[in-house]
């Protein structure tokens, strides 16, 4: 099918398949193929690399993706679609479409597969938003050698992840591994359903390997936020906990978000 995104081309599919958006998967279907455009233009993509997409949909996205890189696999959780993504997405030779949720893919070996043919690896999709923090977190965390992210996610989420006077586990993690970027803004009025917040690109390059243990100390230092720093680390470190925040140079007394990555680092050491 062709130029999937829009209004007239979705309902045809939804119609015919009996098909509808869930709210169990946070599906809202995008209908606007200029939208689509604006959204490649954020990403490198050419045909040297491949692209990896979560929840495809009805296949609007991944379809213009497919024109731009060398290869497309799409990952849906939604069986539903089966029939129905076969023919939306039937004419595009270098598609694949897995189902399976991607939260269970093991990323670093369906990459390092990926790296024998395709020089680049990316991740493009229209995020479901109820899942975004944990899809962020697997991808950062994985050793999968991914160059960049491009994702749709809530505005509100975006200006979280990319001010950096905000502070919390996910943006040390991003931090870790590379930076994050606002790309642009993305109306609710190109989505069918609407939904009832906007939404926006987020893009995060990959430009280190993350340091596994930060995980650890990250969520234990954040378990809850409003108490200092020896507070939540009393629980790992016990009677050690003031003696080790004055070996790494750490206030006791400071809050988790007044830490930096390099005292979070340091602090791995001790775990």
């Amino acid at each position: 099918m062709k130029d999937i995104a829009t209004k007239k081309n979705t309902e045809y599919l939804l119609q015919k398949y009996g098909m509808y958006a869930t709210k169990k998967f946070g599906q809202n279907f995008l209908i606007d193929k200029n939208i689509i455009t604006k959204i490649i233009g954020t990403t490198p993509i050419n045909k040297e690399t491949c692209v990896i997409e979560i929840g495809p949909g009805l296949g609007a996205l991944s379809e213009q993706l497919s024109y731009h890189a060398g290869k497309v696999i799409c990952f849906e959780i939604d069986t539903r679609l089966k029939e129905l993504l076969k023919e939306s997405l039937g004419d595009c030779k270098n598609l694949e479409v897995i189902f399976q949720d991607f939260l269970t893919v093991d990323l670093e070996t369906l990459v390092n597969d990926i790296k024998k043919e395709y020089k680049h690896v990316c991740i493009v999709a229209n995020l479901p938003y109820y899942i975004t923090s944990e899809i962020l977190e697997k991808v950062i965390i994985s050793n999968a050698s991914i160059d960049s992210m491009h994702v749709m996610v809530q505005k509100e989420v975006a200006l979280k992840l990319t001010d950096g006077r905000l502070k919390s586990p996910l943006t040390y993690m991003i931090d870790c591994i590379g930076h994050a970027s606002y790309a642009m803004s993305v109306s609710k009025n190109v989505f069918m359903p609407a939904p009832h917040i906007e939404s926006a690109i987020l893009c995060i390059t990959k430009e280190r390997d993350y340091n596994e243990i930060l995980t650890d100390i990250l969520k234990i230092a954040f378990t809850q936020k409003r108490k200092t720093i020896a507070n939540n680390l009393k629980k790992v470190f016990q009677e050690r906990t003031n003696e080790i925040l004055e070996e790494c140079h750490i206030n006791n007394k400071s809050r988790p978000e007044e830490l930096s990555l390099d005292d979070y680092i340091r602090l791995t050491k001790y775990l």
